[in-house]
């Protein structure tokens, strides 16, 4: 019986998984199950197209390789059910995006938190911004007619008791994209939402993982990065390529 199209693709992304997955391993900075992982890569490469394609071609191999060794740093399902992370493809090549559900994973993983949260605020939601950090900040949706969106804002406690709130603006956020994301193809208030999180957890470290999230995502986003943190160290082995996989990956078969 002649293989099926699915067959095919799922085939594909099995053998290049097993072929490159154990390297993964060797660019972890997070303690993770690398099974789980390398499960919720095959999921996000199958049901998507573009991405099975780029294993039918050497560059195409070469850039899904490079963003999984990304995503191997954070560890973070690659599962689009989860919203955790992403691989998400255009202009020929695969990036690697944290999502808005790892960061508060990590942040509630790093122990120090006790809540973490996110949400859109509208022209008629009744918002006040703490001007201090013994200030509450206070948000109460518009039980109608809430309006268009005015902004973005983050907030979280910590065990200590502190809590730190961080606002963007709408025009704040498309600005941002514009100069720094302006091919995300993310819609526009799922990339509020992550944008304030992250806005949020650069004015703190938790963690070392939390740290190397972000600057992983900013290599992708080419935002800013906040440098002399851990960050910096975190992701210093995943600055420079692995020539000797690069190579492998690139004389591959066809």
């Amino acid at each position: 019986m002649a293989e099926s199209a699915l067959q095919k693709t799922d085939n594909n992304v099995a053998e290049f998984l097993k072929k490159f997955g154990k390297g993964l391993k060797d660019y972890a900075i997070r303690d993770y199950n690398h099974d789980a992982f390398m499960k919720s890569a095959m999921i996000a490469i199958v049901d998507n197209p573009e991405l099975a394609k780029a294993v039918t071609t050497e560059p195409g191999k070469l850039s899904l390789f490079n963003s999984l060794r990304y995503a191997a740093t954070t560890g973070l399902s690659l599962n689009p059910q989860e919203g955790k992370a992403c691989l998400i493809p255009y202009a020929g090549k695969i990036q690697y995006q944290v999502m808005k559900n790892g960061m508060v994973d990590l942040a509630l993983e790093s122990g120090k938190v006790e809540f973490i949260m996110s949400d859109v605020i509208h022209e008629n939601d009744t918002w006040q911004f703490p001007q201090n950090p013994n200030d509450n900040y206070i948000y109460q949706p518009a039980r109608r007619n809430r309006g268009g969106i005015d902004g973005f804002f983050a907030a979280m406690k910590l065990k200590t008791g502190a809590l730190l709130v961080k606002y963007i603006d709408i025009d704040q956020m498309r600005d941002h994209r514009k100069k720094y994301s302006s091919k995300s193809q993310m819609p526009e208030v799922g990339y509020g939402l992550k944008t304030v999180i992250k806005a949020l957890l650069r004015t703190t470290s938790l963690s070392a993982d939390i740290d190397n999230a972000i600057a992983t995502d900013d290599f992708y986003e080419a935002e800013f990065t906040v440098h002399g943190t851990t960050a910096d160290k975190a992701t210093e082995k995943i600055k420079q390529p692995d020539k000797k996989v690069e190579a492998e990956v690139q004389g591959d078969l066809l």
